[in-house]
Parts: C-alpha cells; sequence; structure tokens
C-alpha cells in the first residue's frame, strides 16, 4: 500500500492509524535516478534528484521502532522521537523550530513498529541548512529534563486523544488481542502507566542503544544535486562514531487456534469492530497479491466489500481494509462500525464475504481495477519530494532500495489465481483475531 498508507505510525500529533489499518507500505513508483552510498561509519545516503523542483524533503530514518522495546519501556522509541528536536549541545529548546521557520521549512516525525522518522520539507536551496539541523538533531540532542517533563504532558494527551477514538483504539487493541508474543503486540505509543514512569536517563540509554550510524539512512528528494547533497552528508554525519548492536530477531507468533475476542462496552453511540488476520511480512512475495487484495475488497466505491457490506447489505456503516508492510507478519484487518449494539451481525457478513472469497476468488476485471487503482496512488504520493523521500526511507529501512525500485512491477504481475492463493492461506473464516467496542447497555 501506499507510504501513507503503510507506514503505521505514531506522528507527532496522533498516530497514522492508517498504517495500522495499514500502515502504510512503501510502495515505489518509477522515480528518478537514485544515489545510493554507504559511508565508512555504515550510515546510509540516497539521494534522488528532481530537477525543477522548488522543493526539498530531507528525512532521516532510524531502524527502531517499538517492536525494540520491552514491555517495561513501551513507549520510549516514540518518547524519544519528541526529545530529537528539543535542544541540542548547539541549539537550545526552540531554536531548531525558529529555525526551521526562517527557512521557511517544516518539520514533523513518526514512529512506527519497525522505524522512526524525522523530516523536513523545505525550499531547495536550503538543503545544506536543513542538512545541518538534521545531523545536530541526531548526534547532539540532550534531554533537557524541563523539555522531558513538556513532552510527556504531550505524548500523554496523544495517548488520550487515541483512546477517544473508538477506530483507533480498536487497531491497537486488535494487535494486543492477535499477538501473543511478538512485540506487534505493544501499542507503538506505550501505555500511559509507562509513559508515566519513564525517566529521563532511561529515554537517554534508549537513545545510545539504538541511534547509531548503522541504524540510520538519511534520504534526501527534491530539486537538489546528488554531489552536493553527497559532499555535505559526508562532512555532516561522516565523522559519527557511535556503534549499536544490530536488531534481535523477534519470537515468531504461533498460529492461532481459533478465534480471539476481546469486547468492550463504552459510552459510544455505534459498534466498532475490528477483524484481524496474520499475514505475511516484507520478505514473503506473497504481500504483493495481499496489497492488490486490499484495494479490490476495500479501496474506493467500486471495492466488493465496500459494495457488498456496506452499500448492498447494510451490514456496516463504514469500512476498511489495510494491510501493513513490515518486516515480520502483521495483520490483514478489517475495520467497520454498525448502528446495531451487537457486533456479531456484521462479523457474520464479513465471514460470508470471506468464505465466498476463497471459494470463487476475484474477477480478472476487480484485480485489474485494484492495481490500477494502487498504482495510481503510488505515483501521485511520490510526485512530491515529501512522498518520494518517506517511500525510499520506509523501503530502506524495512526492506531495501530494490523493493522500491521493484514494487510496481511485482504488483502488476499479481494475477487472480495469486489473489485466491493468498486468501485461502491467510484469511481463514475459523482462526482470526476480533475486538469490538460497543454502546454501554442503557445508552
Amino acid at each position: 500500500m501506499p507510504v501513507g498508507a503503510r507506514r503505521g505510525a505514531l506522528k507527532a500529533a496522533a498516530v497514522v492509524a492508517a498504517l495500522l489499518l495499514c500502515a502504510p507500505a512503501a510502495l515505489p513508483a518509477p522515480a528518478p535516478p537514485l544515489v545510493e552510498e554507504v559511508l565508512p561509519n555504515g550510515l546510509r545516503v540516497v539521494v534522488a534528484e528532481q530537477p525543477g523542483s522548488p522543493a526539498v524533503t530531507v528525512d532521516v530514518w532510524v531502524r527502531v521502532g517499538s517492536r525494540d522495546e520491552t514491555d517495561e519501556l513501551n513507549g520510549a522509541a516514540h518518547f524519544v522521537e519528541h526529545m530529537l528536536f528539543k535542544g541540542t549541545r548547539r541549539r537550545r529548546a526552540g531554536d531548531i523550530a525558529r529555525e526551521v521557520e526562517s527557512l521557511g521549512a517544516w518539520t514533523n516525525a513518526a514512529t512506527g513498529y519497525d522505524y522512526t522518522h524525522y523530516y523536513v520539507v523545505a525550499p531547495a536551496h536550503a538543503v545544506g541548512r536543513v542538512l545541518d539541523i538534521q545531523a545536530d538533531a541526531l548526534t547532539n540532542s540532550i534531554f533537557d529534563p524541563e523539555e522531558v517533563e513538556r513532552e510527556r504532558a504531550v505524548v500523554l494527551q496523544e495517548l488520550s486523544l487515541i483512546e477517544d477514538t473508538p477506530a483507533r483504539s480498536a487497531v491497537f487493541r486488535l494487535y494486543q488481542t492477535a499477538f501473543t508474543v511478538h512485540p506487534y503486540r505493544r501499542p507503538v505509543g506505550g501505555s500511559p502507566e509507562v509513559v508515566r514512569r519513564l525517566t529521563r536517563q532511561q529515554l537517554v540509554d534508549f537513545y545510545r542503544t539504538h541511534y547509531g550510524p548503522a541504524n540510520v539512512s538519511v534520504v534526501v528528494a527534491g530539486g537538489v544535486s546528488a554531489r552536493e547533497v553527497l559532499d555535505a552528508a559526508r562532512r555532516l554525519f561522516g565523522n559519527w562514531r557511535h556503534p549499536v548492536a544490530g536488531r534481535r530477531a523477534a519470537p515468531a507468533e504461533p498460529p492461532m487456534a481459533g478465534v480471539r475476542r476481546a469486547v468492550e462496552e463504552r459510552d459510544v453511540r455505534v459498534t466498532t469492530l475490528a477483524m484481524g488476520w496474520i499475514g505475511p511480512d516484507v520478505g514473503n512475495p506473497d504481500h504483493y497479491a495481499a496489497d492488490v487484495l486490499v484495494y479490490a475488497l476495500g479501496r474506493g466505491r467500486g471495492a466488493r466489500w465496500v459494495r457488498a457490506l456496506r452499500d448492498q447489505r447494510r451490514a456496516v456503516q463504514t469500512l476498511s481494509v489495510s494491510f501493513p508492510t513490515a518486516v515480520d507478519p502483521p495483520l490483514f484487518s478489517v475495520v467497520a462500525s454498525t448502528a446495531v449494539p451487537d457486533e456479531r451481525e456484521a462479523e457474520r457478513a464479513i465471514l460470508e464475504e470471506v468464505v465466498r472469497l476463497r471459494e470463487e476468488g476475484l474477477r480478472p476485471d476487480e484485480v485489474a481495477r485494484a492495481k490500477a487503482v494502487l498504482e495510481a496512488e503510488v505515483k501521485v504520493e511520490q510526485h512530491t519530494s515529501r512522498g518520494l523521500a518517506g517511500a525510499l526511507g520506509f523501503s530502506t529501512t524495512v526492506a531495501s532500495v530494490d523493493y522500491f525500485r521493484t514494487y510496481l512491477q511485482r504488483v502488476r504481475a499479481v494475477t487472480p489465481e495469486d489473489v485466491r492463493r493468498v486468501a485461502q492461506r491467510y484469511l481463514d473464516p475459523g482462526r482470526y483475531a476480533l475486538v469490538a467496542i460497543r454502546p454501554r447497555r442503557g445508552l
């Protein structure tokens, strides 16, 4: 799925629930020639020139996310993300924001299960200044105690907003229900209880453990010269010497033996239902057909399940289907809302469509439509420097630059038979996770 739909990230303002419904994948489209260099310290630089573009995006990706935490540190990756632009040995708290603004630029960041990234979008002529800011924040952040407490309040507010949004909280609970041993069971932003307890020293230790050049990719896309960007990157990042250990393999999640169900009553007016099946990881060729399946079932008014479940059967009021691109097997998920307090009627309708899909597959025209919509979204998104840098950075971090280069080619090769085989392999109507958030009785 497109980068915007795949990352599955908790942004500085909120979670990108679309990726978890998602998330986000990094979907590569035909792009300008890429220049890639690994510096002697292990840091990777990727540059995509977009001649004539007035803008540039500098996107720094770190191979660390919530999957790299422990239960006691759940939320540390996202908390550290909040701290990296809050003061360095060269710039006081607030200086980075003012300097970025003075350039006519803006910045944001996101944390996911498998990554954290920080990006600045600026006029192309300011690329040198932006690289300097990014290098300073990445290597010299001081974690000022007062700023830690200010950001703790911001993080807790974000978690509260997620909890107050049934569709978002249902997705996180779905992952907690579906996974029992794999770290994807932990919410990306952590829990309020753990975030309140995290100390400054724990955050600094987490940062020092995972933030080193071998874990970092600096991606630059826009109206810039690759030669000049590489020269600046060597100068600004080349002397960074901080060895870090490689990522540990996560325990494999055992297959579900049946249905895992979690139901919660809240002060809501409609019922939100989330169902999930564990699907293929980014290294499994099946995930290309799974991406096409998502678009065929849930993307747009012409998608099969949108028409069948929402428009024709009226079993649900809203429906989305998603599947993130991830290092380890993530969830193929369906999220729906219904005015019927008991979710089982909608659940039955969805399972009937699953059985039909497994038995009949998709028509060739449905597969063709899904691939066309997917490819169009990818190309539109990567037309901008921000979209292109994001897709490159995501691909490089969870897979490789080659994944970016070949993704659409692999999607175009998906056949109706591939889609049916993937549906039969992963969408078992007797083994799935379900989370329902219902209205309290008496409301």
